[in-house]
């Protein structure tokens, strides 16, 4: 495989051999300045159209300007591309060298030739793939159940929702997926998972919060556990489904860090009118609900010395003067 590096350092050699400049060289080779330097410094590498034109103006073969030989370069050089790459079998180092080196349309060319014979190495390819390629090289690495992990990214995410949906309904796993997929069919997927029963924990973090909402109120009514979806709610799904759970009577201290500061104080006020024991919620509770709540609490006659590590300072001070007089 070709050394840009090493590359460049050879152009540099070649060129002070020749006692010209950078920018010199340049105008020699119909470039940019900023052209050169790259090569030199071993960013990018001359263009394959150039390198006949480099090599013999430094009065050097193509091969002794890389330090390499590669005869699947010299097939692009001569036109014969193609050609060669059906009559031939190129290995993957040979491939990745070149590469860099060829134009699109050659690399694209190169692809297609070798998505013809058997696919083997095509996925150096994916970046200069289109998509119609990109979809054909999936759908035979699925059909011969192959993953198509390694070229998710390239792939459209319409047609990646498409065939996740697909894959689900055969049963196969599709968690790597989620990073790309559309929200309608993240949705939708979501929504199948639930149908049959199955867990969509691995999923919480790609879904829409709206959308996540309205689901955990669905599932909380049919009597499935969803506290692994506060993180992800609105704040007014949140309160929402508080209210379901404390109108059932059941406890939601598993979701007081995830509620609103304002809305667990006025639920902490309602639920002690009711009875409830609401100590839990002190601390997520703002100042002036605490303080509410502690003057109906001594009103009645009962303690708060569970509260004085919350309450503010100045208060517990008018507390005790008031109980005192």
């Amino acid at each position: 495989m070709f050394n840009m590096k090493q590359v460049g350092r050879k152009i540099v050699a070649l060129r002070k051999a020749q006692n010209m400049t950078q920018t010199e060289l340049a105008d020699k080779m119909n470039v940019s300045f900023q052209a050169v330097s790259n090569w030199e410094r071993g960013n990018s590498m001359p263009d394959i159209s150039k390198l006949p034109q480099l090599a013999s103006l430094f009065g050097c073969s193509v091969d002794e300007l890389l330090e390499e030989k590669s005869e699947l370069l010299h097939s692009a050089m001569k036109d014969g591309l193609q050609e060669y790459v059906e009559n031939n079998e190129v290995s993957r180092e040979e491939l990745e060298a070149a590469v860099p080196v060829l134009k699109p349309d050659q690399v694209e060319k190169i692809a297609n030739s070798m998505l013809l014979k058997n696919g083997d190495n095509i996925n150096i390819f994916y970046p200069y793939l289109d998509d119609d390629a990109l979809r054909e090289v999936a759908e035979r690495k699925v059909k011969k159940g192959e993953s198509i992990d390694d070229m998710l990214e390239y792939l459209e995410e319409d047609y990646l929702g498409e065939l996740a949906l697909l894959l689900y309904e055969q049963g196969r796993p599709v968690d790597s997926y989620y990073d790309y997929m559309e929200e309608d069919q993240l949705s939708e997927l979501a929504r199948r998972k639930v149908k049959k029963g199955e867990s969509i924990d691995d999923m919480l973090e790609y879904l829409e919060e709206d959308y996540l909402g309205e689901l955990a109120l669905l599932l909380y009514e049919q009597g499935k556990s969803v506290n692994s979806f506060y993180e992800y709610m609105e704040e007014d799904q949140l309160g929402e489904l508080a209210r379901c759970k404390a109108k059932k009577g059941e406890s939601i201290d598993d979701m007081l860090e995830y509620l609103e500061e304002d809305y667990i104080g006025e639920l902490a006020l309602l639920l002690y009118e009711q009875g409830k024991s609401v100590n839990s919620f002190y601390e997520y509770m703002e100042e002036d609900q605490l303080g509410e709540l502690a003057k109906r609490k001594i009103k009645k006659g009962e303690s708060v010395e569970d509260m004085l590590e919350y309450l503010d300072s100045d208060f517990i001070k008018d507390i005790v003067l008031e109980l005192m007089s």
